[in-house]
């Protein structure tokens, strides 16, 4: 999944059970949303998760 709205992608995904990611790029998580499962900065921190999982 690959979206750019906290709630909608990253809470959506949690609701229906998946594992999230989000790419922060500097950017604080909003305190009303449940945090997703992995914070990173970049792209290639996210890949790195994936393979290992």
């Amino acid at each position: 999944m690959i979206g750019d709205s906290a709630a909608a992608d990253v809470g959506g995904g949690r609701a229906v059970g998946l594992r999230t990611i989000w790419i922060d790029r500097g950017r604080q998580w909003p305190d009303a949303i449940d945090r997703p499962d992995h914070v990173v900065g970049d792209v290639a921190e996210a890949i790195a998760i994936l393979l290992t999982q």
